[in-house]
């Protein structure tokens, strides 16, 4: 009983592991082709002198999307990335 319990919580693991890994991919597709997020946990405007900055968090994702007049682009990475304050920042 305990050992098929065990390789039920092993399955249901990688079956989870699995979609997220999905998830992500089609995030990553839709991203390229410059169509909206489809899960998207929080949003949020940044607001600068020349511009703003949106960014959508996803399921240990983000996408930024940058409309200044300094610099103008998208990101699309890890929930950790960090928004650009400048062109030339991380780079």
């Amino acid at each position: 009983m305990k050992k098929a319990l065990g390789m039920f919580f092993e399955v249901l693991f990688i079956i989870l592991v699995g979609i997220w890994i999905a998830i992500i991919i089609t995030e990553y597709t839709r991203y390229l082709h410059d169509e909206p997020m489809l899960i998207v946990l929080k949003e949020e405007t940044l607001n600068y002198d020349d511009g703003h900055v949106y960014v959508y968090y996803g399921l240990g994702y983000k996408e930024v999307i940058y409309n200044r007049t300094s610099f103008y682009g998208k990101e699309f990475g890890h929930i950790f990335i960090s928004v650009r304050d400048s062109i030339t920042e991380n780079s």
